[in-house]
């Protein structure tokens, strides 16, 4: 296992010193950090597999907790999980296949394909789908919560055509569509005259070796199947969720599929296996209303990022009883894979982007708020700015996001955590005084815990500092003056 260095120990090493003996029994493997941010899943409780991928093979993979609690069955990494939204990835490559063999084009229109959909939609393209920019109403206001029967992809087709307008114009905005999915999946079927469940058996699953995935079917086994779960404070245990209404749509969510089995997928896109590299380039770049373009945005089934000149290529799933994310940076041939099977614990992007940085050989800086966190969760939180600073000495190894340290106050203040909640935003004020995140979490600290003339104070705080780019939390902080001066 290799060694990561932390800690004062960077200072040594600056300054061309030996580690004393002490400051070596500080340093802390990989595992031990691994451990830490998987502490929520370890023991008997639901799980989370995890894949880290470098230069096309499987550089770690390892499981905590139960992917069945009621049978005691442990998650391995052949852990089959229900993907949710990182299905749409899958669904975007079904689309190119097809595009790849000359069925399809990206301008073919919705109409073209499906006849019967109403003249709302007869400028919807495949490219406006694929890129959430058709404007197609949301299938879950379309159809009661408190029906028995479960939505399936083309009952969701039908709900689309009962109605008689789009949210906005067709390539006007983005707007993420799990419609626009689901209505995907339908052209696939379409199209190929194949079940989207056999299509993507036999064009994806088969020919990326990728032979234990599948598509979830009511009633259909799966082997080596999770189980969704969330903790029930009243009963005090951990309750089987496994299954809504919407868990029958396919082409928004309907994969499911095991991290060892991820790492197949992760290679057949870095060469033609699937389809062209023209393609494949077009899938891992932003559009918008005017084409193709840089910088940030959505593909087909990737949102796209760019951070110190590196693509980083993001797509998260959440769904009832499971939470998964996938990250691929294709400039360093490193892609991560998380797949859990509760919604209890959030901040899977973040873990991401620490396995990213921890097996990177040092080419991409580790966030230094799980650092801090860890330091708070051994430690406390009273020296949180003599760490940071001991860490920031040797700054590029550690990525500093004012956002990130936000949301770990905040994720104090929901476990109502109150003097760490309070110390973590007021770091993030007095080292980022010109940010408006430290003043919006301690806005919200003081609004929680009954004190609204500092809340008022810190809200006003947030109006003065924030920019144009950040109006939302204006908005909002004008909203929340105007209801706590009443």
């Amino acid at each position: 296992m290799k060694y990561t260095y932390l800690l004062v120990i960077f200072l040594f090493i600056i300054s061309g010193c030996k580690p004393t003996e002490e400051l070596v029994k500080k340093r802390e493997t990989n595992q031990d950090l691994i451990n830490f941010v998987f502490r929520n899943y370890i023991g008997e409780r639901p799980s989370a597999s995890f894949t880290v991928i470098k230069d096309g093979k499987i550089e770690d993979c390892q499981s905590f907790g139960y992917a069945d609690l009621e049978n005691k069955i442990r998650a391995n990494c052949e852990t089959n999980y229900r993907l949710a939204s990182v299905t749409k990835q899958f669904t975007a490559m079904g689309i190119l296949i097809l595009i790849n063999q000359g069925k399809l084009n990206f301008e073919t229109k919705l109409t073209q394909v499906i006849p019967e959909f109403p003249d709302y939609g007869k400028e919807i393209t495949i490219k406006n789908l694929l890129t959430h920019r058709s404007g197609l109403q949301d299938y879950s206001k379309l159809y009661p919560r408190d029906s028995e029967i479960p939505l399936v992809d083309k009952e969701v087709l039908n709900l689309l055509i009962a109605q008689d307008s789009l949210l906005f114009p067709v390539n006007t905005q983005f707007k993420y569509s799990n419609s626009g999915y689901a209505v995907l999946a339908m052209i696939i079927e379409r199209v190929s005259g194949k079940t989207f469940k056999r299509f993507m058996e036999e064009e994806i699953f088969k020919n990326t070796g990728m032979t234990n995935s599948t598509i979830y079917v009511k009633g259909a086994p799966i082997k080596n199947r999770a189980f969704g779960y969330t903790f029930n404070d009243s009963l005090n245990k951990y309750i089987n969720i496994d299954q809504n209404i919407w868990s029958a749509i396919q082409g928004d969510g309907g994969v499911y599929s095991s991290v060892s089995e991820y790492a197949k997928w992760d290679n057949s896109l870095y060469d033609e296996t699937l389809v062209s590299s023209d393609l494949l380039n077009d899938a891992f770049s932003s559009w918008d209303e005017n084409g193709k373009t840089e910088g940030n945005g959505y593909g087909f089934g990737w949102f796209i990022e760019m951070e110190n000149g590196k693509k980083y290529l993001r797509h998260s799933g959440s769904t009832t009883g499971f939470i998964n994310i996938s990250l691929r940076i294709p400039s360093e041939k490193l892609s991560v894979a998380i797949f859990t099977n509760t919604v209890d614990f959030g901040g899977l992007r973040r873990t991401a982007a620490f396995l990213a940085s921890l097996y990177s050989n040092g080419q991409l800086p580790i966030p230094i708020d799980v650092m801090i966190e860890k330091e708070i969760t051994n430690n406390g939180s009273e020296e949180i700015k003599t760490y940071y600073d001991t860490l920031i000495v040797s700054k590029d190894n550690y990525k500093v996001d004012t956002e990130d340290l936000t949301r770990l106050g905040f994720s104090y203040l929901r476990k109502d955590e109150k003097e760490d909640a309070f110390n973590v935003f007021t770091f993030v004020k007095m080292e980022f005084p010109q940010n408006f995140e430290g003043y919006i979490g301690l806005a919200h600290y003081y609004k929680k815990y009954g004190n609204n003339e500092k809340a008022i104070e810190y809200f006003k705080k947030v109006i003065e500092v924030a920019t144009s780019d950040e109006q939302r939390h204006i908005d909002f902080s004008k909203k929340m003056i105007k209801e706590l001066s009443e």
